[in-house]
């Protein structure tokens, strides 16, 4: 079966931002980055503290939808901040979100041809045929180097950011999803970052995208 969808995980530190990118463009997808629902949602003028409004006014999920349509997310390569704490984060908690969220998710899945990063797609979508879900991943050496060099931080707020936001997000679908965030049988393919470049890692990617079948098929 044709991939239709590519869903990304990431650590951070792992450089999956670029690697999201570079599937993204190779492919032609258009891609769906974390930051995107929230932009979308602002220009469209629902604002977090609103954004219900959305999931029971058709009319604020169109507009949502149409400044998604119109403002392809176009993540910053080498740019890094501080990751947010998702789990103490009340939007992000919020059931109003996570359901616009999967909502978003859906619409777009649907549509096919598309790359989405972050957001819990990996879940939202798990029982998709046309869906390949990657964990773009690393060891905790690996990535606070890379976050020293990126940041210019130091090697302890470097390590200290690997291991909390590591934390942060396997108890944050743990509690919320009910699901592993670092857990293989959550993914189809693991790319580990350690030793590939982000052009490197994207092909592996693309060529489990272009081998995969369904299991049915393959017997």
């Amino acid at each position: 079966m044709e991939t239709r969808v590519i869903t990304i995980a990431r650590q951070v530190g792992t450089g999956g931002e670029d690697v999201a990118g570079i599937v993204a463009a190779a492919t032609g997808y258009r891609l769906l980055d974390y930051r995107v629902v929230q932009e979308a949602a602002q220009e469209a003028g629902v604002s977090p503290e609103t954004v219900s409004d959305a999931l029971h006014k058709p009319s604020f999920f169109t507009r949502i939808i149409e400044a998604l349509a119109r403002n392809p997310a176009t993540p910053a390569s080498g740019q890094w901040g501080e990751p947010i704490n998702i789990a103490a984060t009340p939007l992000l908690t919020s059931v109003d979100y996570r359901q616009l969220i999967q909502q978003v998710i859906d619409d777009f899945a649907n549509q096919g041809r598309v790359v989405l990063l972050g957001h819990g797609a990996q879940f939202i979508l798990k029982n998709r045929e046309d869906t390949l879900r990657v964990l773009v991943s690393g060891t905790a050496d690996a990535r606070a180097r890379r976050l020293m060099s990126a940041m210019a931080t130091d090697e302890a707020k470097a390590r200290e950011l690997v291991q909390r936001t590591d934390k942060e997000r396997v108890d944050y679908f743990r509690a919320y999803y009910g699901e592993d965030w670092l857990g293989s049988s959550s993914y189809d393919l693991v790319v580990n970052t350690d030793r590939l470049e982000p052009q490197q890692a994207a092909d592996i990617i693309l060529a489990a995208a272009r081998v995969r079948a369904p299991l049915a098929a393959a017997v």
